[in-house]
């Protein structure tokens, strides 16, 4: 019985150690039984010199991984790093290779970047990667300072390198000397310059005296009174003549101080100005449009003519045929009964008389449409659209005369477009319509009165 309690204490004893030592073994070794809580990243670096699997993965000290996998891709290191999911990185990261000290072991540095708008996703790579130095390469680079130190120190022992210090001493010794005879030798030069400046002072001594003797053009000009009075009455005269101007004397004078003339002169140019004015902004524009109403089965023309005063507004007068022409209804008595009786003028034409104001892509008109007073709106929502609504009164119904259309320019000359006349009649009047247009400037009128008259001679 006591060795059966033994065996088991130290059995148990045995297991205890056991597990101590797998979990020292699991926390060293980085051994993880599941990949739930972590993510992978990928990084690329030109080597990976003493990095190994299963260092840790830090970012400002602080562990937040560990290294899963380094491979071969092409001639770089593919480095596969496991990051904890509470810890997002950002997509502009930077990955680098560091070392624990100079000789410590090596692990991966990941610097989050700025964007915090995308984070790497797992299987994700970080692109950016530093290249961390190579304390090999180091060691090397000291060791070349090392031995060149070595050998500058050798030479300088040896009895050649000292003999080259003495020769550089030497030559500094000659060069000093050579400085101090070349100034010594530059004293008659400088004794010269100085005598040159002086023979220059000279010359500029007799020339103020010949000035101030009145010598020569420029001395007589100064020292010659007679000159001066020419110049003073020379300017008397010019004095006398700028009085008379200002007393109104002369052509001149009458032309600056009466102001009649200058008022008449400018009434004249205004005139001429407000001509060439109105003849430049004065423009004239034909448009005749055919209305083809498919419910009566009949055209219904339109001729009009646009006088453009100014580029934004615009005076249109013109005429239209219809074949209703016009309508009237009169009442009489028969039998002691009152009646109405319709009367129609067939044929008749009807005026168009309207004033036209445009505000950007939108144009107002108002004014007589078909013998009716009424208004339209003209909408240009681009160059050749032309959307367009009217109304008026009218002669058959009760309601106002209503009408919308669409015109389009598919070329200079010609629109084509289509509508709705008279959309709202209460007796039964309202049809759909097409429309077909020409439309001429006043310069296009030029143009073909011209060709038209080279064709006739």
């Amino acid at each position: 019985m006591y060795s059966v309690k033994t065996e088991l204490r130290v059995g148990i004893f045995i297991l205890a150690a056991l597990g101590v030592l797998v979990w020292m073994t699991v926390r060293l070794g980085g051994f993880r039984s599941s990949d739930a809580n972590n993510y992978r990243v990928d990084a690329v670096f030109p080597q990976a010199v003493g990095l190994k699997v299963g260092v840790s993965v830090q970012i400002a000290g602080i562990a937040v991984g560990r290294v899963e996998s380094i491979v071969l891709d092409q001639d770089q290191a593919r480095v596969s790093m496991s990051v904890r999911n509470d810890v997002p990185l950002p997509v502009d990261s930077v990955a680098m290779i560091k070392a624990q000290g100079v000789l410590g072991d090596k692990y991966v540095e990941i610097s989050p970047g700025n964007d915090t708008t995308r984070f790497l996703s797992s299987g994700g790579q970080i692109t950016q990667t530093l290249d961390s130095p190579d304390i090999s390469e180091l060691l090397d680079k000291l060791g070349g300072v090392a031995d060149d130190l070595k050998s500058l120190t050798s030479a300088l022992a040896a009895d050649g390198g000292g003999q080259e210090l003495r020769d550089i001493v030497s030559n500094l010794r000659e060069l000093s000397g050579n400085l101090n005879g070349l100034v010594k030798d530059s004293g008659p030069g400088l004794e010269t310059t100085l005598a040159s400046l002086g023979r220059t002072a000279d010359h500029l001594e007799n020339i103020s005296q010949s000035l101030a003797s009145g010598k020569g053009t420029l001395g007589q000009l100064i020292n010659d009174d007679s000159l001066m009075r020419e110049f003073r009455d020379a300017l008397g005269g010019l004095r006398e003549i700028s009085d008379k101007i200002a007393s109104g004397q002369g052509t001149l004078g009458r032309l600056v101080n009466d102001d009649t003339t200058i008022n008449k002169i400018d009434d004249v140019l205004s005139t001429v100005e407000t001509y060439l004015e109105k003849e430049q902004s004065t423009r004239v524009s034909v448009q005749f449009r055919a209305d083809y109403l498919t419910r009566y089965n009949y055209l219904k023309g339109t001729a009009n003519i646009l006088i453009h005063t100014s580029p934004d507004r615009y005076y249109i007068l013109g005429a239209t045929g219809d074949y209703y022409g016009r309508y009237s209804r009169t009442d009489y008595v028969s039998g002691g009964q009152t009646w109405e009786r319709d009367n129609f003028e067939r044929g008749k034409i009807k005026i168009n008389a309207q004033i036209a104001q445009r505000y950007y892509d939108l144009v107002v008109r108002a004014g007589v449409f078909e013998s009716g007073v009424g208004m339209g709106l003209d909408w240009q929502p681009l160059d050749d659209l032309t959307v367009t609504l009217e109304g008026f009164s009218g002669d058959f119904d009760h309601q106002p005369h209503l009408r919308a259309l669409a015109m389009w320019r598919f070329w200079k000359f010609f629109y084509l477009g289509g509508g709705m006349d008279d959309f709202i009649s209460d007796e039964g009047r309202d049809s759909p319509f097409v429309s077909f247009g020409l439309f001429f400037t006043d310069d296009d009128l030029k143009f073909l009165l011209g060709s038209a008259g080279s064709l006739l001679k």
